[in-house]
Formats: C-alpha cells, sequence, structure tokens
C-alpha cells in the first residue's frame, strides 16, 4: 500500500470515504475537500493495492503547532493500521516543516480515541458542542520532536 499526495483527482474517491466515514452532521461537503486540496493543507492518501484511495489525511502547521484536520478510512479496511501509517506519516511532516506539537479534536465516542491515544495523544480539554449541539469535541495533542516519531508503529 502507498501512501501519496492527494490531488484534485482523488476528489470523488475523498467524498465517496467522506460519505461512508461520518454521520452527516459531521461530514465536510465537497466544497470543504475542494478547498483543503488547492490551500495550504499537507492531504495525503493511502491507496491499496489497486491504486484506490482508502484512506485519507489532511493536516496543517502553524509556526510550531500542526493541526490533524481530519482522517477517513474505508470501513472495509479499518483496523488494518492505516489510519495509524496516515498519522504517523502527518506526524514526521509535521517534524520536517518545524513543528513541536501536533493537535487534534475528536468526539468522545469516536473509535479513532484508541488509536489517537496508541500513537500517544492525550486529551487535554474537551470543547461542547464543536460539532453541533450536544455533540462535543476531546481536544487532543502529543509532541512531534524525534522521540515522538513514530510512536507505536503498528498501532
Amino acid at each position: 500500500m502507498i501512501i501519496s499526495h492527494a490531488t484534485a483527482a482523488d476528489l470523488d474517491a475523498i467524498c465517496d470515504l467522506e460519505a461512508v466515514g461520518f454521520a452527516e452532521f459531521e461530514r465536510w461537503s465537497r466544497q470543504s475537500w475542494a478547498d483543503e486540496l488547492a490551500g495550504d493543507r499537507w492531504v495525503i492518501t493511502r491507496l491499496d493495492a489497486h491504486a484506490r484511495v482508502i484512506g485519507v489525511a489532511s493536516f496543517g502547521v502553524a509556526e510550531e503547532m500542526a493541526d490533524l484536520y481530519r482522517v477517513v478510512v474505508e470501513p472495509g479496511s479499518r483496523g488494518q493500521g492505516i489510519g495509524a501509517s496516515l498519522v504517523n506519516a502527518g506526524l514526521d511532516w509535521a517534524a520536517a516543516v518545524g513543528a513541536r506539537r501536533m493537535l487534534l479534536e475528536v468526539r468522545p465516542d469516536n473509535p479513532a480515541v484508541g488509536l489517537y491515544r496508541r500513537l500517544g495523544f492525550e486529551e487535554i480539554s474537551m470543547r461542547r458542542d464543536y460539532y453541533g449541539a450536544g455533540h462535543d469535541a476531546l481536544v487532543m495533542q502529543r509532541g512531534v520532536g524525534s522521540e515522538d516519531r513514530w510512536a507505536v508503529e503498528s498501532a
């Protein structure tokens, strides 16, 4: 499997992942993904052996703080380390561009919370109604320096 920079040619596949990866109230629109691809974000995809997009992640950085904005993995491919490989690639990228920490928001009931914990992210706060009324976000962060690089690689 290959991790690749996402391009506009991947937009349909990314939107298909988004549609099966999130509840309707928290899905990103096609325009939001198009903006991610056209902007200054670092968007990567994970491809299967047939060059089909089975995962996508979006990252950004401002000075010493990187953000993990989105990770989506095809439901049939979950539990195979695809999400971890995308997050680890993002951590490596963040360190390479000078970030010292990475921040993310996630719903507390999202199974990805376990993945983030295994990768060394720690809970730092809760954002009430972040995803809409009654849908809070857990805020997590971790270091991205060389001592933190590729934490729990097999997670």
